[in-house]
C-alpha cells in the first residue's frame, strides 16, 4: 500500500508544470526590443522589462511554465543521418544528437526581432534546460536560463578556447587548401583496399565506349570487363590476376588513364612477375564518319608481363569469359587455334567472342559450369608465356560486342592494337580540342578536364532517330531521359556549353524536350522533381548567353515557352495562397519525398524564370518582362517566406559554441528534418538558394546557411554533402569572392568525387549504393573550375583568375584559357610568373565588353602589388588588398597586364 502510494506521488509531481527562469538580452548595437512566446502548452508568466542589464541595452525576464513531457526522442532518425553521426567528431556528433529536432515534441520558446515575424529564432526547453546560457551574435541577443543567470561576460569567457573552431574561420586561417591534403583525406574508391558498405556490384566501374555507342564496357578494379546496364548484349571477362572475387588487394598497385583519356592501365604484382593490363574501346569498323550508335565495339586489351627479380620462366596466364547465349542456343564452345591466334565461337553459330593474339605454347581450355551465374556460358583459358629475364611478353585480346560472324571475324583479326590506339587518342582529343582550353600547372586537374569530356560523351545512345541520356551507363533506367535537371543543366550547361560545344547542348536539350515534355509544357522524369521544368528553362538561357546562337535558341523556343507558361501557372497557383509562405511554388522535391514549398525548388524556378526571361528580352519576345517580373516577386516571397520560417525554428550551434537561426528546407516545417531523407536538408537543399542567387550569398541567410553546413552536415566537416555533385557552397564562395573558401571546396570535391587512381565519378558517397560514371558529377567540377578561372559577374563586370590556387603562379608557372565562351564573347587569357614578375594577357570576344575588366594576381608568397602597367602604360587601378587590377569600360581588343612586386 505504502509502495502504491509512493508511486501516486511521483506520478502525481510529474503531471505538475516546471517553471523556469529565462532572460534574454539583447543591444549593444540593436535598438529595436524583442519580443518573446511559447508554444506546445508552454506558457510565459511574469514578464518584465529589465532595462539595461548584463552590459546589454535591453532585456526581458519571465518563467516559462512548462507542461509534463508527453513526447519522447525521435525515434525513427533516417540512416543517412544516423551514418553522419557514426562519422563526425566527437563535438560535432553531440551537436547534431542534441540538435531540437531530436526532441520534435518538446515546446518552443519563440524570440521576435521583428515585428512583421521575420526575423529571430525558437529554442526549445530541452536547449534551455541544458544549455542555460545560448549566444547568438548574428542577432546580438543572449538567452540564460535555470537560476542563477549566467551572465554574458562569463559565459563568453567560457567559449574562449572554441573561438576560432568554426571551418570556414579556420579555411581563412590556416594554409591554402591542396589536391594532396584531400585525397591524404578522402579513401580512393578506386583502391581494391575501399570497400563500401553500400556497393553495388564490383563497386568502382569505369565506362569505356565510343561517342554515343550502344555498346559500351565497363572495367572494374582488376581490370575485369562486363557490360554495361543498356548493353543487349550481355558478358563478363576477367584476367585471373585480376579476379576482385579473389580479394586482388596484395596484388594491385595502380590504376590509371592515358594523361585523363579512356585508355586504362591496370598493375598488378605477384611473386617476382608484372602484369601490366591496358584497356580501351575501339569500333570493330573503324571511327564512323558522324555521331551514332549501332556501331560494332571492340574491347582492346594488352596484357604485358615482365620479370621483376631477373628471372625468365614460363608464366601461365589464365583469362575467364561469360557470355549470355541466346534462348535454346548450344552451351558448347568451340576453340580454335592457329599459330599465335587463337578465336573462341560459340558452337551452334560459329559467331566469335574472343580473339587471343599471343601465347607461347597449346591453350588449355574447359567449358565451364557457372555456377555464380546461369544464365551465362563460361570458358577458361590458359595461354603460356615464356617470359625473359629482361624484357616482356604481350597478349592481346579482342572482345567484340555484339559478338561477331565469320566476316566480322576477319576484320577483328585484322584489327592492329598500336593503331586501334592511336587513333582512340587521337579521336578523344580531337573532341577536347574542338572546344575551349583550359591549362593550369597542376596533372592531376589537365587530367581530370580531358577526362570529364568523354566522361559525358560515353553516356548517351543513339538509335533508331532517338537518343537516350541515362544518368549513368551503371545506374537505373536506360532509356529516355530519367533525370532531365542532371543531364540539362550539369552537363548540357555545365560541360558542353561552358567548354564551346554548343550544337550538342542544343541537340540534347531537344531530345529531352521531346523525352519528357507533356502537352501542359511540365518536364516530367523520374520522381516528377518540379526543378525538371523551370530547369531547363535554366540550361536554355545559359547556353544561348555563352553561345550567342540565335537559331540554336529558335530551335527550343516553342517548347521553352511551353515551360515558361507552366512555370508562371505554378507561380500564380502560389500567389493565391495567403500568409508568410504566400508566393512560394509547391511540388515534389527529390526521389523520396512528397509535395513541399522546398528551397531547392525555388531556387530553380527563380533562376529558371529570371534568365530565360533575360534571354527572351533580348531576342525581342515580350514574354521576358513577364517571366523577370515573376521571378521577382518570388524572390521577395523567399526572402519573406524563409525568413519567418527561420524564426520559428530551433537554433542551432556552431562548432565555437556560438548559436545561429535555422534556415530550413521547407518553408512550412521549422526544424531539420531528421527523420527523413539527408539529401532533403543538405544535397539538394536550401543552399541552392545561394547558388542560384534566390538569396543574397552574402546577406545574414547566406551566413547561417554555409556555416550551419560546414559546421553541422557536410561529411567529417570536409566541405562536401553525401551527393557530392551538389557542392553548392562553392559557388556561394564564388559569389561572396571568398577564394581560400572556393580553393578548398575545389579540392575535397576533386577527391571526394572522383577516384584517385582514374578520375571516375561517383555518385554517392555514403551509405547508398555508389553508382559510378555519372557525368553530371564531372559538369559540376568544370563550372566551379571555370569559374575559379573566368567568372561574369551580376554587374556585368568580368572576374578572371579570381580563385587561382596560389601555387598556380610559382615562378616559371602558366595558366592558359583559350577561347572560352562567355556572355562578351570567347575569351583567351595566359597568366604566368617570370622571375617573380606577373603578367596577364587577355583577348576579350567580340560580342560584347564587361562593365569592367577585373583580373586578380594571387601571388604565390602573397606579396602585395608595387606597381602595374596595361599595355606598356602605368596604371593606378589596382587594389593591392583585392589582389587586382581594374579595367573599367574596356573598349580595346586585348589587354597586357604586368605586375611589380
Amino acid at each position: 500500500m505504502k509502495r502504491c502510494a509512493f508511486l501516486f506521488l511521483i506520478s502525481l509531481a510529474a503531471c505538475w508544470a516546471e517553471q523556469l527562469p529565462v532572460r534574454v538580452t539583447w543591444g549593444h548595437a540593436r535598438t529595436v526590443p524583442v519580443q518573446v512566446s511559447a508554444d506546445g502548452g508552454m506558457a510565459v508568466q511574469g514578464l518584465v522589462q529589465t532595462g539595461p542589464v548584463d552590459g546589454a541595452a535591453g532585456g526581458l525576464r519571465f518563467v516559462l511554465d512548462c507542461p509534463p513531457r508527453t513526447g519522447s526522442k525521435l525515434q525513427k532518425l533516417q540512416v543517412i543521418w544516423a551514418d553522419l553521426l557514426a562519422a563526425a567528431d566527437a563535438d560535432t556528433a553531440r551537436r547534431l544528437g542534441e540538435d531540437a529536432s531530436m526532441e520534435p515534441h518538446a515546446p518552443r520558446l519563440y524570440v521576435r526581432t521583428r515585428a512583421d515575424g521575420a526575423g529571430g529564432f525558437a529554442v526549445s526547453i530541452e536547449q534551455l534546460k541544458r544549455e542555460h546560457a545560448i549566444w547568438v551574435p548574428s542577432l546580438d541577443v543572449y538567452v540564460t536560463a535555470g537560476e542563477p543567470f549566467v551572465p554574458r561576460a562569463a559565459h563568453l569567457k567560457s567559449l574562449e578556447d572554441w573561438k576560432g573552431q568554426r571551418i570556414l574561420d579556420r579555411v581563412e586561417r590556416e594554409p591554402e587548401a591542396s589536391y594532396e591534403e584531400y585525397t591524404a583525406r578522402w579513401e580512393d574508391m578506386g583502391s581494391p583496399s575501399y570497400v563500401n558498405p553500400q556497393q553495388t556490384g564490383s563497386g568502382h566501374i569505369i565506362g569505356l565506349a565510343w561517342d554515343s555507342s550502344i555498346h559500351k564496357f565497363g572495367i572494374d578494379r582488376g581490370a575485369g570487363v562486363r557490360n554495361d546496364f543498356g548493353n543487349p548484349d550481355r558478358f563478363r571477362f576477367w584476367f585471373e590476376v585480376g579476379d576482385i572475387t579473389k580479394g586482388i588487394a596484395t596484388t594491385w598497385k595502380r590504376q590509371s588513364l592515358q594523361d585523363g583519356l579512356p585508355v586504362v592501365t591496370t598493375v598488378f604484382e605477384r611473386e617476382g612477375i608484372r602484369y601490366e593490363v591496358e584497356q580501351f574501346a575501339y569500333p570493330l569498323d573503324g571511327p564512323p564518319a558522324e555521331r551514332r550508335g549501332d556501331v560494332r565495339m571492340v574491347l582492346m586489351q594488352r596484357l604485358r608481363v615482365s620479370s621483376m627479380d631477373g628471372k625468365a620462366r614460363r608464366v601461365p596466364i589464365t583469362l575467364s569469359h561469360r557470355r549470355a547465349m541466346a534462348s535454346g542456343l548450344s552451351s558448347e564452345f568451340d576453340v580454335e587455334q592457329a599459330g599465335g591466334r587463337t578465336i573462341v565461337r560459340n558452337h551452334s553459330f560459329g559467331e566469335t567472342l574472343l580473339e587471343i593474339d599471343g601465347g607461347g605454347g597449346a591453350v588449355v581450355w574447359s567449358g565451364v559450369q557457372d555456377y555464380d551465374n546461369q544464365h551465362m556460358k563460361r570458358v577458361n583459358l590458359t595461354v603460356p608465356l615464356d617470359v625473359p629475364a629482361q624484357g616482356a611478353r604481350e597478349l592481346v585480346v579482342k572482345l567484340p560486342s555484339p559478338m561477331v560472324d565469320a566476316a566480322g571475324a576477319a576484320v577483328l583479326a585484322k584489327l592492329d592494337y598500336t593503331r586501334a590506339r592511336t587513333e582512340t587518342l587521337r579521336f578523344w582529343t580531337g573532341w577536347v580540342e574542338k572546344g575551349a582550353q583550359f591549362q593550369v600547372p597542376e596533372k592531376v586537374v589537365n587530367d581530370l578536364f580531358r577526362a570529364s569530356l568523354w566522361h559525358a560523351l560515353r553516356l548517351p545512345r543513339r538509335h533508331e532517330g532517338r537518343i537516350d541520356l541515362p544518368y549513368s551507363n551503371f545506374a537505373y533506367d536506360q532509356t529516355g531521359t530519367p533525370w532531365p535537371v542532371n543531364q540539362a543543366v550539369y552537363i548540357d550547361y555545365m560541360l558542353f556549353g561552358l567548354r564551346g560545344y554548343g550544337d550538342v547542348a542544343a541537340e540534347e536539350l531537344l531530345a529531352q524536350y521531346r523525352n519528357n515534355q507533356e502537352i501542359n509544357g511540365h518536364v516530367s522524369g523520374y520522381a516528377n522533381w518540379l526543378v525538371y521544368t523551370p530547369g531547363m528553362l535554366y540550361a536554355t538561357a545559359r547556353n544561348y548567353f555563352l553561345s550567342g546562337d540565335r537559331v540554336a535558341l529558335e530551335r527550343v523556343l516553342p517548347q521553352s515557352l511551353k515551360a515558361l507558361e507552366w512555370c508562371l501557372e505554378q507561380t500564380r497557383a502560389a500567389e493565391r495562397r495567403e500568409g508568410p509562405t504566400k508566393g512560394l511554388v509547391s511540388g515534389p522535391l527529390n526521389d523520396l519525398t512528397g509535395e513541399g514549398l522546398w528551397a531547392f525548388n525555388q531556387a530553380y524556378m527563380y533562376a529558371g524564370l529570371e534568365l530565360f526571361g533575360k534571354a527572351l528580352e533580348q531576342i525581342g519576345n515580350p514574354q521576358g518582362q513577364a517571366a523577370q517580373a515573376a521571378a521577382k516577386k518570388l524572390a521577395e516571397a523567399v526572402d519573406r517566406g524563409f525568413r519567418a520560417a527561420s524564426a520559428k525554428s530551433p537554433l542551432v550551434q556552431l562548432r565555437d559554441h556560438t548559436w545561429i537561426p535555422y534556415v530550413p528546407c521547407e518553408a512550412n516545417t521549422f526544424r531539420r528534418i531528421l527523420d527523413d531523407w539527408y539529401p532533403t536538408d543538405v544535397d539538394t537543399g536550401p543552399v541552392h538558394m545561394l547558388r542560384l542567387k534566390a538569396v543574397a550569398p552574402g546577406g545574414d541567410l547566406g551566413d547561417w546557411l554555409l556555416n550551419d553546413h560546414e559546421d553541422n552536415l557536410f561529411i567529417r566537416g570536409w566541405g562536401i554533402a553525401n551527393e557530392p555533385v551538389y557542392n553548392q557552397s562553392a559557388t556561394a564562395y564564388l559569389w561572396r569572392d571568398d577564394p581560400k573558401a572556393v580553393i578548398r571546396t575545389f579540392y575535397s570535391y576533386m577527391a571526394s568525387a572522383f577516384s584517385h587512381s582514374a578520375l571516375e565519378p561517383v555518385e554517392h558517397r555514403s551509405t547508398h549504393g555508389q553508382y559510378f560514371g555519372p557525368p553530371s558529377t564531372d559538369g559540376a567540377w568544370f563550372e566551379l573550375y571555370r569559374n575559379m578561372l573566368v567568372l561574369e559577374r551580376d554587374d556585368d563586370s568580368l572576374l578572371l583568375a579570381g580563385s587561382t590556387p596560389r601555387r598556380w603562379l610559382e615562378d616559371g608557372k602558366t595558366i592558359q584559357v583559350t577561347k572560352a565562351p562567355t556572355r562578351f564573347g570567347l575569351l583567351s587569357m595566359t597568366l604566368e610568373n617570370k622571375a617573380g614578375q606577373l603578367t596577364s594577357d587577355v583577348e576579350l570576344g567580340d560580342r560584347a565588353r564587361p562593365s569592367e575588366l577585373l583580373v586578380r594576381f594571387r601571388h604565390p608568397a602573397g606579396k602585395k602589388m608595387m606597381g602595374v602597367t596595361v599595355n606598356g602604360r602605368n596604371w593606378t587601378d589596382f587594389d593591392a588588398g583585392q589582389e587586382w587590377v581594374r579595367v573599367p569600360a574596356p573598349k580595346e581588343k586585348r589587354y597586357v597586364i604586368v605586375v611589380r612586386y
